[in-house]
Parts: C-alpha cells; sequence; structure tokens
C-alpha cells in the first residue's frame, strides 16, 4: 500500500473536501439541488477554514510559554465560535442556500477526521496480520 507525505492536517482538509463533494452528489435528490450544492460549498468552506484556523493557533501556541499559550488558545476559541454563529445565521436568513446542507458542510470536518483514524487503525490491523 503506498502511503503519502502529507501532514495529519493536510490530509484532514483534503478529505473534507472530498466528503463535500460526495455531499454534493445527494443535491440530485433534492428539490433544489443548487440550494443544496451551494449549502454544502458554503459549509465546508467555513469548515476548512475553521480547522486551518485552529491549527495555525495551535502552531503559534506551541513556541509560547504555558500560561500565555492557553491565553491564546482561549482568546482563538471565542473568535472562533462567534464567527460560526455568524455563519449559521447567514444560512438561516439566506434564501439561496439549504440550512440542512449548510450543517452537513460544517461537519465534513469531524467526518474527515473519523474517517482518517478509521483508515489508519484498519491499515494499522491489516500489517499486523
Amino acid at each position: 500500500m503506498k502511503t503519502t507525505n502529507l501532514s495529519f492536517p493536510a490530509k484532514i482538509m483534503i478529505g473534507a473536501g472530498f466528503i463535500c463533494l460526495v455531499l454534493m452528489l445527494f443535491a440530485f435528490m433534492t428539490a433544489e439541488p443548487v440550494k443544496y450544492i451551494l449549502g454544502v460549498f458554503f459549509g465546508g468552506l467555513y469548515s476548512i477554514l475553521n480547522f486551518r484556523l485552529l491549527q495555525l493557533t495551535c502552531n503559534k501556541a506551541i513556541k509560547m510559554p504555558p500560561g500565555k499559550a492557553s491565553n491564546y488558545i482561549q482568546a482563538r476559541y471565542f473568535l472562533r465560535y462567534p464567527i460560526t454563529g455568524v455563519v449559521i445565521y447567514v444560512a438561516i436568513i439566506n434564501p439561496f442556500v439549504n440550512v440542512i446542507a449548510v450543517f452537513l458542510g460544517l461537519i465534513a470536518v469531524r467526518l474527515s477526521i473519523y474517517l482518517n483514524e478509521f483508515l489508519s487503525k484498519k491499515s494499522v490491523s491489516g500489517n499486523e496480520a
């Protein structure tokens, strides 16, 4: 089996993009496919960008003293979540996106993490046999 040299965050972001593409395939089973595709795109894009912000925050905090790092991470946490609230609010009031699709896009990174961990554990257990 071929292994890649991608970092874990890169694998997660690429995986989230693929999950969004798969979710977009279900658009043709909805009454308004364009709204669904826009919703998944909007939610998925924000989800990936939010994950990237988390990665940058952690990388910067690692280089700080523990007390300062804790305060920095908390401050960034309290900045990211109101932005998520704004994204959800915009999705609710915007008639051009499907709200359910936005929520599906928002969980794309989580699904990517679970899938990546499942596949890595499966390949480790497959190598032991």
